[in-house]
């Protein structure tokens, strides 16, 4: 069956239903998630991204970018991406949307990305560049800065951000962070921090520690 006629054939999402499924998904993460404590904004427009339902854009993020959060310890930027993940894998199983490339990422935080440079060299960070790979890096900016490996040093989030910047349109890139988007360009520089303006949707978490 081609994909047009999947698309064709693919049920509706009932979307009050969904919302029930996404907001439960925060819980199996947190189980002491209070939604209350929550931005409602946050919440619908992560939501909304899924599905690419103008409706629940709160925030009036672009569909085909990934996001970038940030904001103090404690404010639920992990968690929120742990419980989109989840959302997610479970969207592209239910509905058969493995057509949709968006949906699906792998976790890795800054830290781990350092380290498999540092043990393995450049080669071993290809394959988290790949035009179908999606991921999640977490802890971003907490990595060391540079990596050495065997006595060659680099940046290695400036490395791989450059290259996720050429597959931008066919893979996605989500980041969860402490450090402010005007950091980039003195942890990162000029080339990236310019270029994350076409990757990232930036939304930062606000408020009291949820923890």
């Amino acid at each position: 069956m081609s994909q047009d006629s999947k698309s064709s054939t693919r049920r509706e999402p009932n979307i009050a239903l969904e919302s029930e499924i996404f907001r439960r998904c925060f819980t199996e993460v947190e189980p002491k998630f209070d939604p209350a404590k929550a931005s409602r904004d946050i919440l619908n427009t992560l939501f909304a991204w899924v599905w690419k339902d103008q409706r629940l854009n709160a925030l009036q993020v672009d569909f085909d970018k990934g996001f970038f959060l940030y904001g103090d310890l404690g404010r639920g930027k992990t968690m929120s991406m742990k419980a989109l993940r989840k959302y997610m894998n479970s969207v592209r199983h239910r509905y058969d949307m493995r057509d949709d490339y968006r949906l699906g990422a792998w976790w890795k935080t800054a830290s781990e990305l350092s380290n498999i440079y540092a043990a393995d060299g450049q080669p071993a960070l290809i394959q988290y560049a790949a035009d179908d790979v999606n991921i999640v890096i977490d802890e971003f900016g907490r990595e060391p800065i540079p990596a050495n490996n065997y006595g060659t040093k680099m940046n290695v989030l400036q490395f791989l951000l450059q290259l996720r910047y050429d597959h931008r349109l066919t893979s996605v890139t989500h980041i969860t962070t402490n450090i402010s988007p005007d950091s980039l360009v003195p942890l990162y520089g000029d080339y990236v921090a310019d270029r994350c303006k076409e990757i990232f949707n930036f939304i930062e978490f606000k408020g009291e520690s949820l923890r």
